[in-house]
């Protein structure tokens, strides 16, 4: 009895001849060399050689005695080699690679290898060259989505370039107050136009003339057949043909929340998906298109696990919840049971403020929800929010939650997704920085051709992702300049303040100037001026301390002025008497003070005498203060967007780049 198992192996030779050689076979034999009709009962003779099977496993050729073998069929004969086990049956490291292991230090232990050597050492696992080298097009560690980090708002801020704010699809359960209507997932409102803003990519193609097909939530369609189709489509002729095509799988997204995101069972998911894909590019690849068309490969969110024992109820905080609806989930939401109902926003908020020791959410009207969310400006969006901890739910009573995951905060490191860009017009083996999925709707209308309708992504943040990208951003225009000051020749203000002990009342210098002209001040009980001699005029006028990337542009109707001092600069306005930005690079032992070039300043009896700024007064502060920054990080574009200026406006990176920092946000996912 034996197992054939036949290579066949074909050469391609110049004159496009093929040559195929001859199958050969191994076998794997049982008593062999027995002679017809016998039986040889006589057990085999062990021999135990002491030879080793390193660098010799698996070899073709038989080794004669005394040495011992390290063949396939030493184990039959009995003649492996004392350490052929160990050498030549290695399971360590497992039989193929992980994206961790890419690169990794090679280990003799391991049954094959993912090192950077294994290529030439013939000893890679045999998705090494896929998983480890096969990034032909651009990609990046991950893709951020928005928040909430759900399937409807992320679908469609990534076919329109809106934050869910913008769109209107805030949630995949929402309830409209002049509607007055429910949007769920399984209902059949969502087909109603009313509750989708903005433009999606298709529309957008349409518009310009430009054809498009699209899959979008097929429920009965199975994955083949819309793959299937898609590449029938491209059989079309060129009048009928579509141009841009958009296919949605709901899998792994729905297995997921059952199974949990870290169920072994959610592997065969997987693999389908990846079959799925390479269904897609095979088809691409037999119609000679696979060099001629570009696929975008992007997932909506992520998940993270998530238990019934960790769900905070609502009904346990003592609110009356007769009176309330609640949007149960890892965001929850709170608004009125009925517009008749009595609702006080605040009182709810107050009411869940610091309850509990170990309270697992944190309670906000919308609008101070952190800015870098984008979640407050839609009458969609309920007044009081429920920022959950990582894994946790809320409901309002006890019940049983059917789900195993959860949507989390879009800066955690589970709620990432994946952005895979292949094609001629994408560049090659190019990693990009982590980027928000609001940026790639520009990016599909540049491919495209297409002028993209307003949106909340930065155009050109992410040309670093194609070959030659046909828009190129420049810096807006400065809508208002600083207007000079002349120096007073007296200072009348009197702040009401008293300086630390840590500086002396008497002898506290400071320069500041204005429109080119310097002026001292010494700090007394009476306050007096000296004019700074000219000669310090071109040390005093150097604002690369300050101001190393060039002064903010103001890009609204306003009037403020530019004062520098000798530690900061800012901009002053005299519309609201604050500043409109600052400067600063200030030594913690500066005393406050008068700037004598202004008609109107603050005093110190304008804020409390209280040096402590509280928050949960029963912790100490190392435990809330980083917290509470990290939480309300936002982008520099962001920063943009709420005060109307516009920063890095002299620095000698490319434009491109510029905007790339502008839109990177720190993500903290190293702690979690």
């Amino acid at each position: 009895v034996y197992l054939c198992v036949c290579v066949c192996v074909c050469v391609c030779v110049p004159q496009a001849v093929c040559v195929l050689a001859l199958a050969v076979c191994e076998a794997y034999v049982f008593q062999a060399g027995q002679s017809s009709g016998e039986v040889d009962d006589t057990p085999p003779q062990i021999r135990d050689f002491s030879g080793s099977c390193k660098g010799r496993c698996f070899e073709l050729k038989e080794a004669e005695p005394p040495s011992c073998r390290c063949d396939n069929l030493c184990k039959t004969y009995l003649s492996c080699c004392s350490d052929f086990d160990e050498q030549c049956l290695k399971t360590a490291g497992g039989f193929e690679c992980s994206r961790e292991r890419c690169g990794e230090i090679r280990n003799e232990d391991y049954a094959c290898h993912c090192s950077d050597d294994c290529l030439l050492r013939g000893d890679c696992c045999t998705n090494y060259r896929p998983l480890c080298k096969g990034l032909c097009g651009t990609h990046a560690p991950h893709m951020r989505p928005v928040y909430p980090s759900k399937t409807f708002p992320n679908l469609y801020t990534l076919a329109t370039g809106l934050y869910p704010e913008s769109h209107g699809i805030v949630c995949n359960s929402m309830y409209d107050p002049v509607f007055k209507a429910h949007f769920r997932l399984r209902g059949r409102e969502k087909l109603n136009h009313r509750w989708w803003g903005g433009q999606p990519i298709w529309i957008t193609a349409e518009k310009q003339g430009v054809k498009a097909g699209t899959f979008f939530w097929p429920w009965v369609i199975p994955l083949e057949r819309r793959i299937l189709t898609i590449l029938q489509w491209l059989h079309l002729p060129d009048e009928e043909r579509p141009y841009v095509y958009a296919v949605h799988s709901e899998q792994p997204d729905a297995y997921g929340h059952i199974l949990g995101p870290l169920s072994n069972e959610l592997d065969n998911t997987l693999r389908k998906i990846d079959n799925i894909i390479g269904q897609l590019m095979n088809g691409l690849k037999q119609m000679n298109l696979h060099r001629c068309v570009n696929v975008i490969l992007v997932g909506d969110h992520g998940m993270e696990e998530s238990h019934c024992e960790r769900t905070e109820y609502l009904g346990s905080y003592g609110l009356n919840v007769d009176a309330i609806t609640l949007i149960p989930g890892s965001a929850g939401r709170i608004g009125p049971k009925s517009a008749s109902t009595p609702y006080d926003p605040k009182e709810i908020v107050s009411n869940l403020t610091c309850k509990m020791p170990n309270q697992h959410f944190k309670p906000y009207l919308k609008q101070h929800l952190p800015k870098r969310l984008h979640y407050a400006n839609n009458r969609r969006i309920e007044d009081v929010h429920l920022l959950m901890d990582r894994k946790w739910h809320v409901a309002m009573w006890i019940m049983a939650l059917t789900t195993r995951s959860a949507a989390c905060s879009n800066l955690s490191c589970f709620s990432q997704t994946i952005f895979l860009g292949f094609g001629p017009s994408f560049n090659f083996k190019t990693e990009v920085p982590v980027f928000e999925n609001i940026e790639l709707y520009n990016v599909m209308c540049d491919l495209l051709g297409l002028t993209p309708a307003p949106n909340n992504g930065t155009h050109g943040s992410l040309n670093g992702v194609l070959r030659s990208p046909p828009y190129t951003p420049t810096q807006p225009e400065e809508v208002t300049s600083p207007t000079p000051l002349a120096p007073p020749t007296e200072v009348t203000h009197d702040l009401g303040c008293n300086c630390d002990d840590e500086v002396s009342d008497t002898h506290t210098h400071t320069r500041v100037f204005s429109a080119g002209q310097w002026i001292e001040s010494v700090l007394v009980h009476r306050t007096t001026l000296k004019k700074v001699p000219r000669g310090f005029l071109p040390l005093l006028t150097d604002h690369a301390t300050h101001l190393p990337y060039g002064r903010p542009a103001v890009l609204f109707q306003t009037s403020y002025t530019q004062l520098c001092h000798s530690d900061y600069c800012s901009g002053y306005s005299h519309i609201i008497n604050m500043p409109l930005w600052s400067a600063p690079a200030v030594s913690s032992s500066e005393c406050v003070r008068a700037d004598p070039r202004l008609d109107h300043t603050h005093t110190c009896n304008s804020y409390s005498q209280e040096p402590d700024v509280t928050h949960q007064n029963w912790e100490d502060e190392s435990r809330w203060v980083e917290d509470l920054l990290k939480l309300h990080t936002a982008r520099v574009r962001d920063v943009e967007l709420l005060t109307g200026l516009d920063f890095y406006r002299s620095t000698a990176l490319p434009y491109t780049r510029v905007l790339a920092l502008k839109t990177h946000m720190r993500t903290f996912e190293d702690d979690v």
